[in-house]
């Protein structure tokens, strides 16, 4: 059986890539604030119970 396969062009292909280093750096910065909030929380647990 034959089987179609769709290729984007060039241009696509660099807008998608585009899109998912865009994507990937977001991804990166939300983790960041997420590792400083729950260090926030931590601390901010520890001085109550102190």
């Amino acid at each position: 059986f034959k089987t179609r396969l769709f290729i984007p062009t060039l241009p696509e292909q660099e807008a998608i890539g585009s899109f998912f280093s865009d994507l990937d750096q977001l991804i990166t910065l939300h983790q960041r604030q997420l590792d400083h909030l729950k260090l926030l929380k931590k601390a901010l647990l520890q001085q109550m119970f102190i």
